[in-house]
């Protein structure tokens, strides 16, 4: 399978309550950061970008709560099957949809956030079934993996629909106390540190062309993306050079033709590791690009979204290109704190050349 395209998209973000509200938030350059009522190794408060309460109040949905929920995963849950609803609302099928869902890359999601699949189940039919789902747990970079996977469905099955994406929320002081130790957090008065956000984001692809998302007669195609592994992770104690994102962008490249990327949409987070490997994947790929390629990192609005970071990437890049009619190519990619990189390209078509 050369190309699958963009067939629904569903989101929910600290800027919006569906895609439509975020993108046109992210558009107008409004961020969501906040003074949290979380605190720090040093007693300051962290910098969040958290969806209101009030949200979660809005979202219909009958949850077996259960012991294994925690606030956080209630939270990623009810994210979880509202961005699925969005996504899915303008299909006429009755089919159950093949799942593949992007997880964070931490021990404590291992188990726990099993059941979210359960509860979309439930409440995202006909669509969604167990038997028929896969946990991706790599990640930032899971959401693009996850595309990956998508792919390699398409295939082998001749099924009309394929879902992807991910919910995460760092609302939960077991996943924010190990990174304040690390002083990896965004604090008043503070340069290098990221601000933990909460998002979910699914997108409906398809690998016929005919049941595509249209805007305007065009469509957005995704190439077969760039999936590699960087030995000096964050956690590694291999010297970091950037070679897992170089290695993806080359492989995301490699089926494209020569015209040139127009911007970059990047997982960074503020964190300064992060700019390093941009720069030797950029560098060493430098003939994809146009002189004035942007690089645009939406963490700066709507803070670092975990596993849910890759789809929603994907996502404002789609938007992008449809409002933009001198746009055609964009790359995007994501970069876990563990080993996994995962970059794609996105392709504005016309159904006119295309027929």
């Amino acid at each position: 399978m050369n190309k699958l395209y963009i067939a629904g998209i569903g989101m929910i973000t600290s800027l919006g309550e569906n895609f439509g509200a975020t993108t046109a938030a992210v558009n107008a350059g409004i961020s969501s950061y906040a003074v949290s009522n979380y605190y720090g190794d040093n007693s300051d408060p962290i910098t969040m970008a958290n969806i209101p309460d009030t949200v979660f109040a809005e979202i219909e949905a009958e949850l077996d709560e259960g012991d294994v929920f925690c606030e956080r995963h209630y939270r990623v849950t009810l994210m979880a099957i509202a961005s699925v609803r969005e996504a899915c609302s303008t299909l006429m099928s009755t089919e159950v949809i093949p799942l593949f869902v992007a997880m964070p890359d931490v021990d404590e999601d291992m188990d726990g956030l099993v059941p979210m699949v359960t509860e979309l189940e439930k409440n995202c039919q006909p669509w969604i079934s167990t038997s028929a789902s896969r946990n991706i747990y790599t990640g930032r970079a899971a959401g693009i993996e996850a595309i990956d996977f998508a792919f390699r469905h398409a295939d082998t099955t001749d099924d009309n629909y394929i879902l992807i994406g991910g919910s995460d929320s760092y609302q939960d002081y077991d996943r924010i106390n190990p990174l304040a130790e690390q002083n990896r957090l965004l604090e008043q008065g503070k340069m290098n540190g990221f601000a933990p956000g909460e998002a979910a984001c699914f997108l409906l692809l398809t690998p016929k062309i005919a049941l595509a998302r249209q805007h305007k007669g065009q469509v957005i195609a995704l190439h077969s993306p760039g999936i590699a592994n960087e030995p000096g992770h964050l956690y590694s104690k291999q010297p970091y050079k950037g070679e897992g994102l170089n290695q993806a962008f080359k492989k995301a490249l490699t089926n494209v033709n020569d015209s040139k990327i127009n911007s970059i949409y990047s997982s960074m987070n503020g964190e300064h590791y992060w700019a390093k490997e941009l720069g030797v994947a950029y560098t060493r790929n430098k003939t994809a690009f146009n002189d004035s390629t942007m690089t645009e990192h939406p963490a700066d609005l709507l803070g670092d979204v975990g596993s849910a970071t890759g789809s929603l990437l994907v996502a404002l890049a789609v938007k992008n290109l449809f409002n933009n009619s001198k746009l055609n190519k964009h790359l995007v990619y994501s970069s876990s704190d563990t080993a996994r990189r995962g970059a794609i390209i996105l392709e504005k078509m016309s159904l006119a050349d295309i027929n």
